[in-house]
């Protein structure tokens, strides 16, 4: 036993010895590739990191690299949202920038093909923790531009009283400014269990030219006048289980006369994903702008807050191709495809209902918007889905010529139609019509109904004269006795539509589509007719499909022909008396061999 005490304690000074100079070689090679690094690494850095340039101990070393998890505290921020911490935001962000020297690559890795002169410092997975602190600010917190690899949540981010009013809260780059490969100077930055506050003056985040950025999951805004979150460009931003609301769900905007004014997402670029996110709030729940974009899961739920009573709400507002909708759920409000967005566009899966309290004459589901004489499609799919109260319609936003539109010679008597709005000053059917003839080419139609009437327009603050863009009508469901409508309007444009597919849904209201069925059984009938257009989105009808089965009393064999269709009329022909039944199917759209 003596023998190995003694071999021990030889043994310690030794690698003691070996330790020391072990470690001294490794700081004396640590502070160099540091030095290296920051002559080589973008300028300027913060004066806090010129410390490591010259000697120092290796606890200070250490406590620089194990300060990648920051809180605003450090930094004199309140967590209380008494006092402003915005500068201590600010240097959260500045020491995150910072952590760039410590990159063993000294930029994020894959950023030497931008071949502009810049390079992205790696933040080496720097997190501005909150902590669950509540912080007040009153400008807006930037991320610079070519910055990646850090996050920032777990808290909440208030606008103070002295916030600027349209700004947003929190900003990623800048807008327009990166000119690189897939436009995007930021990467991998993300937004954890953050909510943000616009305070009533302010948006909350605002995206520019990034690459694999993650909002949530778990994160909420709220209060916001403008923009929820925008994104500008770049590519495959990931927004996944996030809440949003302009007000709270409860706010009544029709009770409090409130107009709603807000975007709650809206997307200006290619590629990002929108997933298993809600907004209970705002005048447009999600715009897309771009191509290639996928929503999965995404309910905008507008009945309590009653925005469908304002006629330019939109739960879902689309205007370029590409897109593909999943499982979404528009909850008392209007999903809109328009323009470009009528082609190469898919919404399935979905669900549509609930118009709200008192609101259920309120037109709802998919509007598809249009110009006269235009084309839809190709690609344009929406199938799969079901509706309960809501339908599908087009309505034609184009232009015309004012003294041809003004004839209004649609004959609208005892007809309701989607989506007019109210002219409480138009007291009688004659002013009611040249309020129509003045507001060309954005008024397609007009409908007069005298207080004395049973109309729809009665039961709405008996106001008498509505008009609009009108392509469909139907019986007035509150005119059973036939009191309804006087009006008029201009009958619907033609239209070009191929390899649009708008099948398979199912109503619960009036439902409408590009594919109908009907049948009809006669006795000694030598012609049928059939009349799709109630069941049709567009009254035009591009193919006709039809069949025949005889009667027992029918033995002999007849020829039978379909006749030019006539809008959305067909008549099938036989050339001699037939007893049975004829069933047709039409189609209003052409298809392509791109198409199968």
């Amino acid at each position: 036993m003596p023998v190995l005490l003694g071999i021990v304690f030889f043994l310690i000074p030794v690698l003691s010895s070996s330790l020391s100079n072990d470690s001294s070689m490794k700081y004396e090679h640590t502070t160099n590739r540091i030095a290296l690094l920051m002559s080589q690494a973008p300028k300027p850095l913060l004066n806090r990191a010129k410390r490591f340039t010259s000697a120092g101990s290796v606890h200070d070393l250490q406590r620089f690299r194990t300060t990648l998890k920051i809180t605003p505290i450090t930094f004199g921020g309140d967590p209380t949202g008494v006092k402003d911490s915005t500068q201590a935001l600010l240097a959260c962000v500045g020491h995150c920038v910072n952590q760039s020297i410590l990159s063993p690559n000294g930029v994020f890795p894959g950023t030497y093909s931008f071949h502009n002169g810049k390079s992205v410092r790696d933040m080496g997975g720097c997190f501005i923790d909150l902590e669950g602190g509540e912080y007040r600010i009153s400008s807006t917190i930037t991320i610079p531009e070519y910055t990646a690899n850090m996050q920032m949540g777990f808290g909440s981010i208030v606008a103070g009283p002295s916030f600027p009013t349209g700004k947003f809260l929190v900003v990623i780059g800048k807008t327009g400014s990166c000119k690189v490969p897939q436009g995007s100077c930021n990467m991998d930055i993300n937004f954890p269990s953050l909510f943000f506050d616009g305070g009533n003056r302010g948006n909350c985040l605002q995206v520019n030219h990034v690459m694999g950025v993650t909002i949530g999951p778990g994160s909420y805004f709220l209060n916001f006048t403008g923009f929820g979150v925008q994104i500008n460009n770049g590519h495959e931003v990931m927004m996944d289980r996030c809440w949003l609301g302009e007000t709270n769900f409860d706010f009544d905007f029709q009770a409090r006369k409130v107009a709603p004014n807000a975007t709650a997402i809206e997307i200006n670029g290619n590629d990002h994903y929108i997933l298993n996110t809600i907004v209970f709030s705002s005048k447009v729940g999600l715009a897309i702008h771009g191509a290639a974009d996928y929503v999965t899961g995404t309910h905008v739920w507008f009945p309590m807050n009653r925005a469908l009573a304002f006629p330019d709400t939109m739960a879902f507002y689309i205007t370029r191709g590409g897109n593909r909708f999943n499982g979404c759920y528009a909850d008392g409000g209007r999903v809109v495809f328009e323009g470009a967005a009528l082609q190469k566009n898919m919404w399935t899966n979905g669900f549509e209902c609930c118009a709200g309290g008192g609101l259920g004459n309120v037109p709802h589901g998919i509007i598809l918007r249009g110009s006269a004489g235009g084309t839809i499609g190709s690609g344009l799919q929406i199938f799969a889905n079901e509706f309960n109260g809501g339908s599908i319609w087009y309505e034609n936003m184009s232009e015309r010529d004012n003294e041809k539109a003004c004839n209004l010679s649609l004959n609208l008597t005892g007809k309701w139609c989607q989506g007019l709005k109210s002219q409480p000053s138009a007291k009688t059917s004659a002013e009611c019509k040249q309020n129509c003839c003045d507001n060309l080419p954005t008024c397609q139609g007009w409908q007069f109904c005298d207080k004395n009437e049973k109309c729809y327009a009665s039961l709405e603050n008996n106001v008498s004269c509505w008009t609009g863009l009108i392509d469909h009508c139907e019986t007035n469901p509150t005119s059973a006795s036939g009191i309804g409508w006087v009006g008029g309007g201009t009958g619907p444009a033609k239209l070009l539509i191929k390899d649009v597919v708008i099948h398979d849904n199912s109503f619960g209201g009036h439902a409408r589509g590009t594919r109908a069925t009907k049948s009809s059984t006669l006795e000694q009938a030598t012609s049928w007719h059939f009349n799709f257009c109630d069941e049709l989105i567009w009254p035009q009808i591009a193919s006709v499909k039809f069949s025949l089965q005889a009667s027992a009393k029918q033995t002999k064999f007849v020829r039978a022909m379909a006749g030019p269709s006539d809008g959305c009329n067909v008549t099938i022909l036989t050339d001699e008396p037939f007893s049975g039944t004829v069933v047709v199917d039409v189609d209003s759209s052409t298809y392509t061999n791109v198409f199968v």
